[in-house]
């Protein structure tokens, strides 16, 4: 507990201090700075009971989208209030149509919970996959507000299975009721989440992706490519740069597109650097002129991932080459096309997952990315085979949101 405090005394401040060199910091302090004002501002607009839903970030709002639309659906009357902790949520969700309200959640604190839970007086509370904040756990279990943490994952290498993990297991018994994603996180949580109920349900990221291929809209500017075969490498970093730009010279035959994880100029013009031949988005755009050869292409601009994916003969997903680890690996599956990534997917079940069902690969280097390719260049058969499996894994996984919400219907019946 008193580490947990430490904690949240300090966070404020190294952010102020590091808001001063980092845009991130800086959107969340000013967030936090104004958040009371527009809690007090948007309250005034509601009218219904509230459901209130968080996610961490950005990452965790797509998880949680097929939870919040089929709350949508069920009960037209609630209001659904979606708070995130991160800027990368916030900033990019603050007017999303999916929802009645979007707000920073204020810090936790024993005052911070009090007065949230107070003004918007939730009658459910959904925690998205992990954040574990104890006064508002705590302010809700004294108000007898259900809470639930939706879509959650376990590893054992968390604090809560540590023999000093005691206030953290604590904090996890605040929880009304726990809904994990698979049985090994069933078996991990379930001997420390004493008297309560838990449920496996799986992982709703899987309808997500299903939800969004099965309604893309085509990008008129991908007329203005050549007819050539897309290699489309999203989420990259400048480790995964540096593959590609080595691999991508044995292939020239290909239309290379990648989507950098951030499009600042400075990330951009990193970019550039790997790829010299290469123009960006915004450059074929104000040409607009039809591409006869192959080309490299760098989108500077967001949002275009996921409807990318669609034109896809093979993904390339990044983020495996650096410490955090790969990225979404589900997006491009759900097209039914070949994923591949770096071999950094040690926390990420869903690229496990995908690569023990042949449905992509992992790779260490360069070299086992020019293998692959050229495996599926020679052989239709393995191509078509490698996208069959990639398919179905996403499609044997899906159904989470049903799951879920047929835990969660009771407390709002």
């Amino acid at each position: 507990m008193v580490l947990y405090n430490l904690f949240l005394f300090c966070y404020p401040k190294i952010a102020k201090i590091l808001g001063f060199f980092n845009p991130k910091a800086k959107a969340w302090v000013d967030g936090q700075n104004q958040v009371w004002t527009e809690i007090n501002q948007k309250i005034k607009d509601i009218t219904g009971p509230i459901i209130w839903i968080h996610a961490a970030s950005y990452g965790e709002f797509e998880q949680g989208l097929p939870i919040i639309e089929a709350l949508k659906l069920q009960y037209p009357s609630h209001k659904i209030w979606l708070t995130f902790f991160s800027p990368s949520g916030y900033l990019h969700r603050k007017n999303d149509p999916s929802v009645d309200v979007v707000t920073y959640l204020p810090l936790d604190s024993l005052q911070n919970a009090k007065n949230f839970i107070e003004i918007i007086n939730p009658k459910l509370i959904v925690f998205i996959k992990y954040e574990f904040w104890h006064y508002y756990l705590s302010e809700a279990k004294s108000k007898n507000i259900p809470t639930i943490l939706a879509s959650a994952i376990f590893r054992p290498n968390q604090i809560f299975f540590k023999w000093y993990g005691g206030f953290y297991r604590s904090m996890l018994n605040l929880f009304t009721h726990i809904l994990v994603q698979d049985k090994d996180a069933y078996d991990l949580v379930a001997p420390i989440f004493i008297h309560h109920k838990i449920n496996i349900t799986g992982d709703t990221r899987f309808d997500r992706v299903v939800q969004t291929a099965n309604n893309m809209s085509s990008i008129p500017w991908m007329d203005l490519l050549s007819a050539h075969k897309n290699i489309i490498a999203g989420s990259t970093w400048n480790e995964d740069h540096l593959v590609l730009s080595k691999a991508s010279a044995h292939f020239t035959q290909f239309n290379w597109m990648i989507v950098p994880h951030h499009v600042d100029n400075k990330s951009i013009e990193a970019c550039k650097g790997y790829f010299p031949n290469a123009i960006t988005l915004s450059q074929l755009l104000a040409q607009n002129a039809t591409q006869t050869k192959p080309i490299v292409l760098i989108i500077d601009r967001i949002g275009l991932l996921r409807t990318l994916y669609q034109y896809a003969y093979i993904s390339y997903v990044g983020g495996g080459f650096g410490s955090d680890g790969v990225h979404n690996v589900l997006e491009p599956a759900a097209f039914g096309k070949p994923v591949i990534w770096g071999h950094n997917d040690i926390k990420y079940k869903e690229a496990i997952g995908l690569r023990k069902s042949k449905g992509g690969y992992s790779i260490k280097n360069e070299a086992e990315l020019v293998m692959y390719l050229n495996e599926f260049l020679q052989s239709t058969n393995h191509y078509e085979q490698t996208g069959y499996h990639a398919h179905k894994y996403i499609q044997d996984h899906a159904g989470a949101t049903a799951k879920t919400m047929e835990q969660i219907r009771p407390y709002l019946d």
